[in-house]
C-alpha cells in the first residue's frame, strides 16, 4: 500500500501493524498529529507536554489522565493503558491507547516520489525510505525512555518524531510552507535545502 497510492490512506485499528506511522487531523484539519503504532492498541507519540494532556483530556473527558507535570510528575494511569509519560519531565514522548491518540487516523506513506510528494497534502508522506517496522518500534520505545528533546512546532514536532523512528532522519512536510522565506515557492528551493527545512534545520 505504501508508495503506490496517490490518495490519503485511512486505516482501521484491526489492520494496523506494529511500526506503522499514523496521523490524525486536529483543529478542523489545520494540522495533523503523528505517532508510531507499537501494537496492543497503543501508540507512542510526541508533543508539547501540556498540549498532549489537553488533547487527551478534551477528547476523553472520562479517562483518568496525567493531571499535572512539574519537577515530580504526578499521574493517575488510564485504566486501560496506564498512560505512560516517557523521558524526563517536559520531554513530551508518551505512550497511550490509540483511542487517546485519535478515533480516526490515516497511514503515513514512505518512499514516495518527489512529484507525488508535492501533490499530496502536507504531513501525509515522506520521500525517504523506511526502515523495517520492527526497528521503528524499537526506536519509539527508546525515545519513550530518553525523550526527543524540547517540542517545537517548526523544528522538533510530532511528525519529526515519527519520521525519525521510521527512517532515522527527521522530516516534517507540514513545516515546509511556514519555514520558507516570504515569496519563495518550494519548487524554487534546492532539494538539499528543502531537506534541511523539513528536518527543522536552518539554511
Amino acid at each position: 500500500m505504501e508508495g503506490t497510492s496517490h490518495t490519503i490512506v485511512a486505516i482501521d485499528k484491526e489492520d494496523l501493524k506494529p511500526g506503522d506511522h499514523i496521523y490524525a487531523y486536529r483543529v478542523w484539519g489545520l494540522y495533523s498529529h503523528h505517532g508510531i503504532y507499537v501494537g496492543d492498541g497503543q501508540v507512542i507519540h510526541f508533543s508539547n507536554t501540556q498540549q498532549a494532556l489537553d488533547e487527551i483530556a478534551n477528547e476523553n473527558p472520562d479517562s483518568l489522565i496525567v493531571e499535572e507535570l512539574d519537577e515530580n510528575p504526578k499521574s493517575e494511569p488510564c485504566e486501560i493503558c496506564g498512560y505512560i509519560v516517557g523521558g524526563s519531565p517536559g520531554m513530551g514522548v508518551v505512550k497511550s491507547c490509540i483511542e487517546h491518540f485519535a478515533t480516526t487516523y490515516q497511514l503515513y506513506q514512505y518512499n514516495v516520489s518527489l512529484i507525488k510528494f508535492w501533490f499530496m497534502p502536507n504531513g501525509t508522506c515522506c520521500p525517504y525510505q523506511s526502515k523495517p517496522l520492527e526497528e521503528a518500534v524499537q526506536t519509539a520505545y527508546a525515545k519513550l525512555r530518553t525523550g526527543f528533546g524540547n517540542y517545537n512546532l517548526l523544528t522538533n514536532n510530532c511528525e519529526h518524531f515519527a519520521t525519525f523512528c521510521r527512517t532515522g532522519r527527521k522530516f516534517s512536510g507540514q513545516v515546509i510552507p511556514t519555514r520558507l522565506p516570504a515569496g519563495v515557492k518550494p519548487e524554487e528551493v534546492p532539494i538539499e535545502d528543502l531537506e534541511k527545512i523539513a528536518a527543522g534545520e536552518d539554511i
